[in-house]
């Protein structure tokens, strides 16, 4: 399964359907109803393409049902399972399903994936594959993504090649509509949430090499790592993905991962029609949207300020 986008730009492939909409959570925090209309907004702008899914708390799903009486616009869903922890008897995740479920059936509703955090491991893969099965139970006909985050608190509680080992293993498995994934949240409210430079480079790289497409979270508001007048230096969703788009197409060796996460100079990448670079690292567009079916999106609670940050480096025009 993959996230089809353009292979006739490089600037296209990298940035198409690339932001999804978590405009519901911190710090924007927008109310479900203007949180809708915001997005239907983005859908008409010159940007849209660049927009990706709505991202909602299966926990507010009964207020986007009440919002759907009068937004009727195309809409497609990331639902997040917040009923309870994924590694307990299942009825919390079979009940956030079942509300997804419902969802799924009000008119121009897509409910495109699921996002969910793991337990601690030991985690095997049975829990894995009985929340895949239970997707694939009430979303027969169509593909859906199920998104696995591990947690981090100053460092990773299990490596994530150990982790991800666990997911790529059950991917063999899953159902063959259910695409399995890995979800990395690169920042957080509280001191320690924010991966380290390696500590993000080692995920990255352990996805790569158990071939774990991923999507990103937090912290992701601007195209380059920098403090961006913050307290805390913040990770850049250019740097993010240009460094798992380069190792996926073979030209960036896993050890280099870290220095480009690390880059701070916007001057260091090139982003254009014709290719992607950094520092002397090229990828063509092919190759670009080749690595966008793994390296696939991140949720952000602004769509306004990475497409400005954008347009201020002359990416977007």
């Amino acid at each position: 399964m993959a996230s089809a986008v353009s292979a006739d730009s490089a600037k296209r492939a990298l940035l198409e359907r690339l932001v999804d909409d978590a405009s519901l959570f911190p710090p924007t925090a927008l109310p479900m109803r203007p949180a809708v209309r915001r997005h239907a907004r983005h859908g008409e702008s010159a940007y849209w393409w660049v927009g990706g899914r709505f991202v909602v708390p299966a926990s507010r799903l009964n207020e986007f049902v009440s919002v759907r009486a009068v937004e009727k616009d195309p809409i497609e869903l990331s639902v997040i399972l917040d009923g309870g922890a994924l590694g307990a008897k299942g009825d919390t995740v079979r009940a956030d399903l079942d509300r997804a479920e419902r969802v799924r059936a009000l008119p121009g509703v897509t409910v495109a994936s699921f996002e969910a955090r793991l337990p601690q491991l030991p985690l095997d893969e049975a829990t894995l594959l009985r929340v895949a099965g239970e997707i694939a139970a009430r979303f027969p006909d169509g593909e859906v993504s199920f998104w696995y985050e591990s947690a981090y608190d100053r460092a990773w509680a299990t490596p994530p090649d150990a982790w991800l080992g666990v997911v790529a293993a059950a991917r063999a498995s899953a159902p063959a509509n259910v695409r399995l994934g890995a979800k990395v949240r690169c920042a957080g409210a509280v001191p320690g949430a924010t991966p380290s430079v390696d500590d993000l480079a080692a995920f990255v790289v352990a996805a790569q090499a158990h071939d774990v497409p991923w999507k990103a979270t937090a912290g992701l508001h601007h195209p380059i790592r920098g403090a961006h007048g913050e307290a805390v230096v913040q990770h850049g969703f250019v740097n993010l993905f240009f460094a798992g788009i380069a190792l996926h197409a073979g030209v960036l060796d896993a050890t280099r991962v870290a220095e480009v996460l690390a880059e701070d100079d916007p001057r260091a990448f090139v982003v254009d029609p014709t290719h992607l670079a950094w520092k002397g690292v090229r990828v063509e567009a092919e190759q670009v949207a080749a690595a966008r079916e793994r390296c696939v999106s991140f949720g952000s609670c602004s769509f306004d300020e990475p497409v400005n940050d954008l347009r201020e480096l002359g990416i977007l025009s």
